[in-house]
């Protein structure tokens, strides 16, 4: 009987240390598989990361390309606004606007007269002449 007792503690151990032994590999997995998740999730926001800069820095180097195109804009525009002293340019001013206005209150105005109308244009002068000219019988085109 004392070896019965003895065999019976044996197999009440071996099955608690079994389900022991399960519990602290499962918790030692699980730490590793945790840190490998973490792992796993660090390196996809790195890699998220690095592409989201890449796309940040072309957004910036286009909008660096249109700023520097405006700016060239901008500049020329001044220049267009600024006056020009040329060398070869005359210096004299015709006063062309003052001229034009001048002669235009010179010139003899001709007054209007209106014809006497007492006649009526020359296409309805006779039955016979113009657009209503033509033979009484109407002609239709058939098709």
């Amino acid at each position: 009987m004392d070896w019965l007792v003895g065999l019976l503690l044996l197999a009440c151990g071996v099955v608690i240390g079994f389900f022991v032994g399960r519990f602290l590999h499962r918790k030692h997995n699980g730490a590793a598989s945790q840190q490998q998740i973490e792992q796993t999730i660090k390196q996809v926001l790195f890699e998220q990361a690095d592409a989201h800069i890449g796309e940040c820095r072309q957004i910036l180097d286009t909008i660096d390309t249109q700023s520097q195109h405006l700016r060239q804009e901008l500049q020329h525009y001044e220049s267009l606004l600024q006056p020009q002293e040329d060398d070869s340019a005359p210096k004299l001013n015709f006063f062309g606007d003052q001229a034009s206005a001048y002669l235009r209150h010179q010139r003899p105005h001709k007054e209007y007269a209106p014809k006497p109308t007492g006649a009526q244009p020359q296409d309805y002068a006779n039955d016979g002449s113009g657009l209503f000219s033509g033979s009484k019988n109407k002609q239709t085109n058939q098709s």
